[in-house]
């Protein structure tokens, strides 16, 4: 029998034949290795993310978390598959299928298991369980407004893929924030995800437009993407006992291109094309923010410090890559899976400037990411560095350098008990916008010196953490412990009021908890005391959930606020 060809996560009439139900209570047979039998049907199950049995009080919590939670549309998750009915199936479409579903931010773990039915055939039975879908958060204060900040959104809006989120937050001396971002990871019922978002800030505001086609899997042939947006803000530089100052600085940027697969799956290189936009306006001054209106600051360090640039470029994309995915357990999540790259990954990017779009300047441009990973599923490690940096036509100067890595390791002595280690290192040099490193900055510096008044050039951060599952409080979650050491230092660097900074550390430990159990998305209750808190650092306690089960690493917000916005960090994972 001749098997139909098929686009990757091609949307079509054959989707009729799916029958979306649950799995039959009787299996024909046990579950098969696929070895190129032909499909008869796919049989989906999408479920919430608690279902619990038991007493009548636990089933009445399950109910209420079901009632407040749409389960994912069966619909979209067969639209993820690699595999349709009349197709041949094979264990790499079976794995990626999976692999695929458990990367969406909304499904928390997810089974394709293949089953013989009547006909010398298969069946494919599609499991998925939901992430609780609820964001909620806030911020409270003693005094006047008791309300500081408030946050409510969906993460899979009726059940549609779909992200919406709403923010506001209280400003004492000027306007208060309003933001909020749309995110559809499956637009039009294609593979294409669609993102709009914006923000009137207490000074100055932002919108943002992003429209993809990701490149989620090696099994397809082409990704494109295309942004556009703006910002009016100011960015802050952090003084040793003294106010902060700021520089007024306004973006605007866009682009548009794609890259083909060259290669077989798992070894592979992608070529491809970008057009860019980039607007950078600094003011020539800084600005002091305290309370009352704002007053230009005649401080002779920031003084006519940054440039004003225009940039139009033509971008050559290449990339090679020879990965294969692991899936693990107890990572990055308390007991949900993830999907670990083994292998090399290299993305590179040459840009060169073109009178076009109003700008003149012929600058050359280059970024790269580098990732390597190596291990098994009790001991793993990987690194991963980006790159950037800017050649100005007329001088012949390199500016505007970044650089930015983790090396980390994962050791599982036990089922219940993983060992994390991770170096984590950021730099700038001859940066043409503001740009100072601190160990405030939430990702980048040390558990408990979000109030730290250190800023540099260059940072380096040591993270130890023993995370330990202590167990499932009923069938609602899962627990876990986490002591922890961080260590960091700071480089002066050649940025305003940088400073060589001691070794700083903070110890502390941290309560976990997943709901579901299997969820990527763990909430964490920490307290952080720093060793050395005349730095202007304290101890803290902070509250955060979030997912890092896709991706290895997370590059801190001084960091990347300052990347070219028209350039992606890797050809690989657009957008």
């Amino acid at each position: 029998m001749r098997t139909p060809g098929v686009g990757f996560l091609a949307v079509s009439a054959a989707l009729a034949s799916y029958s979306v139900r649950l799995p039959a209570q009787s299996l024909e047979g046990g579950a098969v290795r696929c070895k190129g039998e032909v499909i008869s049907r796919i049989e989906v199950s999408a479920r919430p993310p608690l279902e619990i049995a038991g007493s009548k009080y636990q089933q009445r919590v399950a109910r209420l978390v079901t009632d407040l939670h749409a389960t994912t549309n069966p619909s979209i998750i067969s639209r993820f598959l690699v595999l349709r009915p009349g197709m041949k199936c094979t264990e790499q479409r079976r794995l990626e299928s999976e692999r695929i579903l458990r990367t969406q931010p909304y499904i928390a773990d997810a089974t394709v298991t293949a089953y013989p039915d009547d006909a010398g055939g298969v069946y494919l039975a599609v499991m998925t369980v939901d992430e609780t879908s609820l964001i909620i958060g806030g911020g409270a204060s003693g005094q006047t407004p008791y309300v500081r900040a408030f946050r409510l959104g969906e993460a899979n809006f009726m059940g549609e893929a779909m992200s919406v989120v709403g923010n506001w937050r209280y400003s004492e001396n000027f306007r208060d924030t309003w933001s909020a971002r749309i995110r559809d990871y499956q637009f039009a019922g294609r593979p294409y995800q669609v993102s709009i978002e914006g923000a009137r800030r207490d000074l100055g505001g932002e919108w943002a437009f992003e429209a993809s086609h990701p490149f989620l899997s090696d099994l397809q042939r082409y990704s494109w993407r295309t942004t556009a947006g703006s910002r009016d803000g100011y960015r802050s530089f952090i003084r040793p006992d003294a106010e902060p100052l700021a520089i007024r600085l306004k973006r605007s940027h866009a682009d548009g291109g794609g890259v083909v697969r060259i290669g077989r799956p798992g070894r592979l290189a992608l070529v491809g094309a970008s057009v860019s936009y980039e607007r950078e306006l600094p003011e020539p001054f800084a600005t002091s923010l305290g309370p009352g209106p704002t007053e230009p600051d005649t401080s002779d360090v920031l003084l006519n410090r940054y440039q004003r640039l225009g940039t139009a470029r033509i971008n050559a994309l290449a990339g090679l890559r020879d990965v294969s995915f692991m899936r693990v357990k107890g990572f990055e999540a308390l007991e949900g899976s993830q999907d670990v790259r083994k292998g090399v990954e290299l993305a590179t990017l040459f840009g060169r400037g073109i009178d076009a779009f109003g700008a003149s300047e012929h600058d050359d441009f280059v970024s790269a990411n580098l990732y390597v990973g190596v291990g098994s599923p009790a001991a793993f490690g990987a690194v991963e560095i980006l790159t950037e940096g800017r050649r100005d036509g007329d001088t012949k100067q390199w500016d505007g350098l970044l650089a930015s890595g983790r090396a980390a390791t994962y050791f599982k002595p036990t089922e219940r008990q993983t060992l994390l280690t991770s170096v984590e290192w950021s730099a700038g040099w001859r940066q043409r916008i503001p740009f100072q490193l601190t160990f405030a900055d939430r990702d980048g510096g040390p558990r408990g010196y979000a109030d730290s008044w250190l800023a540099g050039g260059r940072r380096v951060v040591v993270r130890l953490e023993d995370r330990v599952l202590v167990g499932r409080i009923k069938q609602f979650a899962s627990v876990g412990v986490a002591p922890f050491v961080d260590a960091g230092k700071l480089w002066a660097g050649d940025v305003p009021f940088g400073v060589d900074s001691k070794l700083s550390v903070s110890v502390g430990v941290g309560l976990l908890a997943a709901l579901p159990p299997r969820s990527q998305r763990p909430w964490r209750l920490d307290l952080a005391i720093p060793v050395n808190p005349e730095d202007g650092a304290r101890w803290r306690v902070i509250v955060t959930s979030r997912n890092f089960t896709r991706m290895f690493w997370k590059e801190p917000g001084d960091v990347q606020r300052n990347r070219e916005r028209s350039v992606p960090t890797s050809i690989f994972n657009w957008p």
